[in-house]
């Protein structure tokens, strides 16, 4: 059958804020929802259709869904995030080698020192604090930059390559987007093929130098091996960025919540997953139907682009139980905040880690932090895909 139609704005800054009412009206207009407003895109909101498809990547192609052909040439080689098997097990497969579990739990200590020292200021009664600019934003690009093995004086830039190639997705971002992100893709080319023949030519033991010795038989090209490093710089830095922040606002919200944590430690580990599926720092992925197929009943044909809202899948009534609420002893982690299937983030346990590192430091010297101003309205970034406030001054 066909798709039922549904307007959603994905530019209005009312949506962008706050997606999840508009979420509660695609659930009655149907289980899979066409939006015109969208290029016709169709739009997947339900858990169990969101993991259906995500699993399915013989039918929901991950190979340029955002239009990554518009990018320079030296971006235009996959990575994990657009392809499909084979070449996608060949891609992961390099990177699984250089970015290991034990990587990433060898970082807690260091972790620790920085986020402590950036929260530090909360410790004078009625400090405020922008939650996002000083800890949110920083904790992450320092961590994967010293994971990366780059200067402390190129990590500014790291930010802002990372953040004007989020803001310039193709058909998403408007003309002065696109050009930051086509200038940032030019610059992050010159930085990574620099460091790339410096590894090479001294081996470090680094994020680029692991994986660079783990490419050995040159499994990926040289293109591949440089859009590799990109994607290790934003994956590591954006969405961490989101989830810090989204867990902060929920935390500040529900002093409830943050009290049972004060009270134990413990819980921090659900929290983290909590936060995830509570207000998702990722609200889609896209896929791109192969062939005519089929989504609980609704016909989606080879060619049709799928917004699979994983925001809306995680808010899903039929998977979790008073969906709206945030419990952070709540059991169970079958959100999607990190995707499914064979595309789930490779950097999820460094995301984690990083988040409950955040929340503990935040919380031994501000335990009853607050919003600075609790009436004033958030601001959220251009971005729907990429979901958290610009700002979230808070007060201790």
């Amino acid at each position: 059958m066909p798709a039922a139609e549904f307007a959603l704005d994905i530019f209005d800054p009312d949506v962008r804020r706050d997606p999840y009412p508009w979420y509660e009206k695609l659930r009655a207009t149907g289980a899979v929802v066409r939006n015109p407003s969208l290029f016709g895109t169709l739009m997947v909101h339900r858990h169990a259709d969101a993991t259906a498809v995500l699993k399915d990547h013989d039918a929901f192609s991950s190979a340029d869904p955002m239009g990554m052909q518009d990018r320079p040439d030296a971006f235009r080689a996959p990575t994990m995030l657009t392809s499909d098997p084979p070449v996608h097990t060949r891609l992961r497969g390099v990177l699984s080698r250089a970015f290991t579990p034990r990587t990433v739990a060898g970082l807690e200590p260091r972790l620790r020192e920085i986020a402590r020292d950036l929260v530090a200021p909360l410790a004078t009664g009625g400090a405020v604090l922008d939650a996002c600019e000083a800890l949110a934003a920083p904790l992450p690009v320092i961590a994967i930059a010293e994971l990366m093995g780059v200067s402390p004086a190129d990590r500014d830039s790291f930010r802002r390559w990372s953040d004007d190639l989020i803001g310039g997705t193709p058909e998403l971002a408007g003309p002065e987007a696109l050009a930051r992100a086509k200038a940032a893709a030019e610059e992050l080319r010159a930085y990574f093929t620099s460091e790339i023949a410096r590894r090479r030519s001294s081996a470090a033991d680094d994020l680029v130098g692991r994986l660079i010795a783990a490419n050995e038989g040159q499994v990926l090209d040289e293109p591949e091996l440089l859009a590799s490093c990109v994607l290790l710089l934003v994956a590591g830095n954006e969405t961490t960025t989101n989830l810090i922040a989204n867990m902060t606002l929920a935390l500040a919200r529900h002093p409830d919540q943050r009290r049972l944590i004060t009270a134990d430690p413990s819980l921090i580990a659900s929290a983290v997953e909590e936060a995830v599926r509570y207000d998702s720092p990722v609200q889609a992925t896209i896929r791109i139907c192969t062939r005519p197929t089929d989504v609980a009943g609704v016909d989606v044909a080879a060619g049709d682009r799928v917004f699979v809202l994983l925001g809306a899948a995680n808010r899903d009534p039929a998977e979790f139980p008073d969906a709206d609420r945030f419990d952070v002893a709540r059991t169970g982690t079958g959100h999607v905040g990190f995707g499914h299937g064979i595309h789930f983030c490779l950097g999820a346990g460094l995301a984690r880690l990083e988040a409950r590192v955040a929340c503990g430091e935040l919380l031994a010297v501000a335990p009853g932090y607050r919003l600075a101003d609790a009436e004033a309205p958030l601001e959220y970034g251009p971005s729907f895909i990429f979901h958290r406030p610009t700002r979230l001054p808070i007060a201790s």
